[in-house]
Parts: structure tokens; C-alpha cells; sequence
């Protein structure tokens, strides 16, 4: 006499007969091997219980990734178009808009208050310099400066011709921007600033500094451009997206990542040399990215939503 198979009497049974039949038994599996398969489940929260306890009974959408950039948890609708993201450390982190706010979050990007308008428009640009300064440009050509980890913040007026859509701080008070296709550099933590020319044909639309005095830079052209003496010249990589290159972040160990209009992410682990396209992560064109540290990334689209992640960008999955 044959016994009929058991059927699962719940969602959440059928997703850990499932994961059973796969192999997973634990969430330790499912974290440190990042070759499983998590399938289309809903990732919900930030939360999760700590590696190697068994989290079956509790259903995945309990569970973020520490996969290394598996999979990502959207926070919704935060302000307006999220333009530029930076990070101060001690979990403060801060983004403007399109409408010239700032908004503010002192708990590693989980929630963010906005501290009203800030710039006279449209914030394109963020970077942080140490010791609490950071600065930021819009898209009347001016830079504001904060000296209290982005509280408050101080107009200098007109810097750079043009949108100022790209900053980058290198260290030892040395920080550039872009404005109308030139180069502008600071030695005094942005306080005052030098034009040292053009050197894209198209608008630079983003930077990064990626230590030991080489730095990045992506224009409207899909070019990228790097620096390795702090960013007095600059050597043309050539095409490496296929649209517009908004946004660069870097993430240690000679580990960067790009994005822009093609909502691809593109890796380079050679300090910006050579460049591995990782696909379609975001579900409009990518406008912003930022480095929390322990793992923490977070990038912000046209369509208004912020993206997290607990990793290192090893694998991107929606």
C-alpha cells in the first residue's frame, strides 16, 4: 500500500521543501556558498538572524544577503531624484535631490531625515574630505561646504563653469571637481579651488579616488579616465559602459564599481584598470552610489528608489 506524498500547507512550507531539495538546511549555506540558488523569493528586511542558525522557519523574506552582493533590499521612495550620495563615517551618510535637499542618516543609511533645501537647485555632486568637512555642487555652478558631517552647510558661490556634476576628495586636502568638461583641484580641503583644464571632448559626469593617488573618472561619452598622481593628469581608458557613467564608488582592496544609464554595474578590481560589466541591477538609470564600510554599499536611481547592499559586489541580483 503506497503512502501519498506530504503537501506543504503553507507558503512558507513550500519554500523550505524547496530549499530542501536543493540542499539548504541553514542560512550559514546559503551565505557562505554564493553559488546557490536563492530563486525569486522577496527579500524584505535589513535584518537577520546571525550565520550558521537555521532560518527555514522563519521564511526568506527575513533574510538579507551577505553574499557579497547577491541580492539587494529597496527602501522605497526617499526625496526626489537621488542625485549624490556620500559617506561620513560612524554610520552618517547624506544624499541630495533633485529639488537642492539634503537629506541625513546616522544609522548606515536604514532611515534618513531631510534637512530641507540646501543648494539654489538640482545637487549633482557629494564628496566627503575628513574631520567632519564635506562639499557638494549643483547645477548653478556653485559649491557649498559643511565642517559638521553634513548638518549644515556654507554656499562658497560659483567655482566651476556649468553643472557641477562630479567630486572626488584624494586625500591630504586634495579634492576635485568637473566643471564644463575641466578639471578643478583643491589643496585646502575646498576652501579654494585651481582650473587645471579640460580633459574629456563630453561632461564628466562622476568620480572617484581609489588610493595610493589614482583616481577615476566616467563622462557622457561612456568613457573612463584615470589619474595616478592625484589628479594633476589624466590617461583615456576609452569606452567602457554603453551609456552615460554617473556614478563611481570605491570599495577597497583595488575594488571599484560604476553605473549610469544603462542601469548596468560595471567591477574593476585592479584600481580602475579594467572593467567587468556585472548587469542590469538597478530598475532606472543609476544616479548615485556610496561605500558605508562592513560591507555596506547603497546607490540611488532615477526612479527614486535607494538600493542596499551588505557586500563587496562579488555578484549583483535584483
Amino acid at each position: 500500500m503506497s503512502t501519498a506524498p506530504h503537501q506543504p500547507s503553507s507558503f512558507g512550507e513550500i519554500k523550505e521543501m524547496s530549499l530542501l531539495l536543493k540542499g539548504i538546511s541553514a542560512l550559514s549555506e546559503l551565505t557562505i556558498d554564493v553559488d546557490k540558488d536563492w530563486g525569486a523569493y522577496s527579500i524584505r528586511n535589513i535584518g537577520a538572524p546571525p550565520a550558521g542558525v537555521d532560518a527555514l522557519s522563519r521564511g526568506l523574506p527575513d533574510i538579507y544577503s551577505g553574499d557579497y552582493g547577491l541580492n539587494w533590499v529597496d527602501l522605497g521612495v526617499i526625496g526626489s531624484t537621488i542625485w549624490a550620495i556620500t559617506y561620513f563615517g560612524n554610520g552618517i551618510a547624506a544624499f541630495g535631490d533633485g529639488l537642492g535637499h539634503v537629506f541625513r542618516s546616522t544609522d548606515y543609511g536604514a532611515t534618513w531625515a531631510d534637512l530641507g533645501v540646501i543648494a539654489s537647485g538640482t545637487i549633482y555632486s557629494m564628496a566627503y574630505l575628513g574631520n567632519g568637512i564635506a562639499i557638494l555642487g549643483d547645477v548653478t555652478s556653485h559649491v557649498y561646504r559643511s565642517t559638521d558631517y553634513g548638518a549644515t552647510w556654507a554656499d562658497l558661490g560659483v567655482i566651476a563653469p556649468g553643472s557641477i556634476n562630479a567630486m572626488a576628495y584624494l586625500g591630504n586636502g586634495i579634492a576635485i571637481l568637473h566643471g564644463d568638461s575641466h578639471i578643478f583641484r583643491s589643496t585646502d580641503y575646498g576652501a579654494t579651488w585651481a582650473d587645471l583644464g579640460a580633459i574629456s571632448v563630453g561632461g564628466i559626469m562622476s568620480m572617484a579616488y581609489l588610493g595610493n593617488g589614482i583616481a577615476i573618472a566616467g563622462d557622457i561619452d561612456f568613457h573612463v579616465y584615470r589619474s595616478t598622481d592625484y589628479g594633476a593628469t589624466w590617461v583615456d581608458l576609452g569606452v567602457i559602459a554603453s551609456d552615460y557613467i554617473r556614478a563611481i564608488a570605491y570599495l577597497g582592496n583595488g575594488i571599484a564599481i560604476l553605473g549610469g544609464d544603462d542601469q548596468h554595474v560595471y567591477r574593476s578590481t585592479d584600481y580602475g584598470a579594467t572593467w567587468v560589466d556585472l548587469g542590469v541591477i538597478a530598475s532606472d538609470w543609476i544616479y548615485s552610489m556610496a561605500y558605508l564600510e562592513n560591507g555596506i554599499t547603497i546607490l540611488g536611481d532615477k526612479d527614486h528608489h535607494i538600493y542596499r547592499s551588505t557586500s563587496a559586489f562579488q555578484l549583483w541580483q535584483r
